[in-house]
């Protein structure tokens, strides 16, 4: 028998659960945070017998609420140890509306596995686990939207598998657009070009981000399982030349990358790329693992040359995961990002995107120097050609251009003249 609660006890809930639903393969969770994410609410054969309503989502919310806030119930865990769980008045609980608060990983859409990639990170690829959608998605918001009851001003993470190759997703991009329900970031590893998601972009109505993860060909092809790097690096041009402030690019830190030769080339390939915004993330310690102290060190390493040398400050992409292993992660990466701003001075000058552009100026200039000098000596050589003896003319040639023009292995214009 459910506890019953007056309006003024105080009860544990999380905006993801009151507001939040993840689409994945095996069915709907409140929200999905890396390695972690709620017990799941509604499972995919419910979503395709047709039990799927108002009522029936509703309830699915207030049974997990009961679950957090009962002792002696184990079956949400999950819940209880995650650091986004907040204390609050049972009467300000409200389980009614679907999203009304920006929430990283509050809306995921996952529920289709095919990829055009095999990442060595990548849960899919470790489980073989490559599959079309499960059901669909949009009459889930639908049954929201007739009831009057879905908010905007939200973060809705389209991933997968790669959206680009799902058969609907112009269909479910612009649905999302439309109805103004938040920020949609779309996660496409770019092998395949978009005009949906490069039209988006150029209107700023959506994020991009993509897992570049080093700057060489060859690690590349190691991470992702084909050779796909000069793909990806052209279409990711051809997005940036959309004008976007939406071009958010990331760095996956896995064993195959975690050395200098990824990080500088990644340094320099972001140099020539501008992006937004440059996201860090270790792979993820699935099985009860944790996140490696190299891999701390890494990280911070990376976060502190992007500041140095492309002179913004990174985004943890893992800064809203609330279990206890994330939350020691984000401790230890503060602390070893403080240790690296202390060991490398940060100067104005020592700038990549500064030191790039003074090349850039200098070799104008010294292109510009050399042409006006070529002019120059065009129009000696057809003024000395009028010199009737050649002695003459090869001293007013040295004079003119301070050159010795005597040498044999000079040539001349007019070493033929008679």
């Amino acid at each position: 028998m459910l506890k019953e609660f007056q309006p003024g006890d105080i009860v544990k809930s999380c905006p993801y659960l009151e507001m939040g639903s993840c689409f994945s393969t095996d069915g709907i969770y409140c929200c999905v945070h890396g390695t972690q994410r709620s017990p799941k609410l509604i499972s995919s054969e419910d979503i395709k017998s047709g039990k799927l309503n108002y009522e029936f989502i509703v309830e699915k919310r207030k049974e997990l609420f009961y679950s957090i806030n009962d002792e002696n119930d184990h079956s949400s865990d999950n819940c209880k140890f995650c650091s986004n769980l907040i204390e609050k008045k049972f009467e300000d609980v409200c389980f009614d509306y679907l999203g009304g608060q920006k929430l990283p990983a509050g809306f995921n859409i996952q529920h289709y596995t095919e990829c055009n990639q095999r990442c060595k990170y990548c849960l899919w690829t470790k489980n073989n686990f490559f599959v079309k959608p499960e059901y669909e998605i949009l009459h889930y918001f639908d049954i929201f939207k007739e009831k009057g009851k879905i908010r905007g001003g939200n973060w809705v993470d389209f991933s997968g598998g790669e959206p680009a190759m799902l058969k609907n997703f112009d269909e479910i991009l612009d649905y999302l657009i439309d109805i103004n329900f938040g920020q949609v970031v779309v996660y496409s590893n770019c092998v395949k070009f978009s005009q949906s998601i490069f039209n988006a972009l150029k209107q700023d109505k959506i994020i991009l981000t993509t897992s570049v993860d080093t700057g060489v060909a060859s690690i590349y092809k190691k991470l992702r399982g084909n050779d796909t790097f000069s793909k990806i690096i052209s279409n990711l041009i051809k997005y940036r030349n959309s004008g976007t402030h939406g071009l958010w690019l990331k760095y996956v830190i896995c064993e195959e990358n975690r050395n200098d030769d990824s990080l500088w080339s990644f340094l320099i390939t972001m140099m020539a790329l501008k992006p937004n915004n440059i996201m860090i993330c270790p792979d993820f310690p699935y099985d009860d693992k944790r996140v490696s102290d190299e891999t701390v060190d890494f990280a911070a390493k990376l976060w502190v040359l992007v500041e140095k040398h492309l002179n913004m400050t990174p985004i943890d992409y893992t800064s809203t995961f609330g279990a206890p292993e994330w939350v020691k992660y984000h401790e230890d990466l503060n602390k070893s990002i403080d240790e690296y701003r202390k060991k490398i001075e940060i100067e104005p000058l020592d700038n990549i995107f500064y030191l790039y552009n003074s090349v850039l100026e200098k070799n104008d200039l010294t292109t510009k120097l050399e042409n006006d000098l070529n002019k120059i000596k065009y129009n000696i050589n057809k003024l000395a050609w009028w010199i009737p003896i050649r002695k003459w003319r090869d001293n007013f040639r040295n004079k003119m251009l301070n050159t010795d023009q005597t040498r044999p292995d000079q040539t001349r214009p007019d070493q033929t003249r008679p």
